[in-house]
């Protein structure tokens, strides 16, 4: 939470938006640790209610809300100066991706910062990454098909408007994430069957453990994407860091 408030700088007072903002996790941590003024958008009903009641007992209730609507119904006016998403934009679909993006760039400030964390995968394909990719299809996610090559996310967000400043691929990190998610659904194996039963227990057994293999090998990955307006009048040096490493003693490790 705190890379993600820090990648995108976000100051006191700015005006946040975090797109596909889940349990609202994001929206409140903004809010009570930078001092923003934070909405998140969300389609679930008890995601709504849960982010709220959680901002509420922060004691950000003011600055950080969850409203329960489709992202295309987002009110565009007044702009934000920092939007993020986070493991959404993969079920925008290829077909709506670049419409998406044109909705955030009339979002966002003209200064503004743009924050896409996103599923992704390697452009040299094998076979093994092609039967992943219809078995995501087919039992896990359907109709999610914007988990692409680097180079096309990229080309999406040139294409829009957009100039990309860094991107880190956090894949092997993802992997150990995916291996915890593994070991607490094992863990609860009688519950879930009890609950949905064998063969969605089965299903979910089968995607976590593959997602923690393809992860850990390169076949499927995640990148985070920092992206602002590509405007000439854009300040880039307010961007500028010092390089790792800066200040350490000649010579050291």
């Amino acid at each position: 939470l705190r890379d993600v408030c820090e990648r995108v700088q976000i100051r006191p007072g700015d005006r946040h938006l975090d797109i596909g903002c889940g349990w609202g996790t994001l929206v409140a941590y903004a809010a009570k640790n930078y001092g923003s003024e934070s909405v998140g958008v969300t389609l679930g009903r008890n995601q709504t209610a849960f982010g709220n009641g959680r901002a509420a007992e922060w004691g950000v209730g003011d600055s950080a809300r969850i409203l329960c609507m489709d992202y295309r119904d987002i009110p565009r006016r007044p702009r934000y100066n920092r939007i993020t998403c986070l493991e959404m934009a993969e079920h925008v679909g290829v077909r709506k991706f670049q419409e998406f993006l044109l909705q955030v760039r009339d979002m966002l400030e003209d200064d503004g910062l743009f924050y896409l964390q996103i599923a992704g995968l390697r452009g040299a394909w094998q076979y093994e990454d092609f039967s992943w990719g219809l078995f995501m299809a087919k039992y896990v996610f359907p109709g999610a098909d914007a988990s692409c090559p680097l180079n096309w996310v990229v080309g999406q967000l040139e294409t829009a408007g957009f100039e990309v400043r860094t991107v880190e691929t956090i894949g092997i990190h993802y992997s150990v994430t995916l291996g915890r998610w593994y070991e607490n659904w094992m863990k609860n194996k009688d519950q879930i069957v009890k609950t949905y039963g064998k063969r969605w227990f089965r299903v979910w057994e089968i995607f976590l453990a593959w997602s923690v293999i393809i992860a850990r090998q390169g076949s499927s990955t995640c990148y985070q994407i920092l992206a602002h307006k590509n405007r000439n009048a854009f300040d880039r040096s307010a961007l500028l860091r010092k390089p790792f490493g800066h200040g350490m003693p000649s010579g050291s490790q």
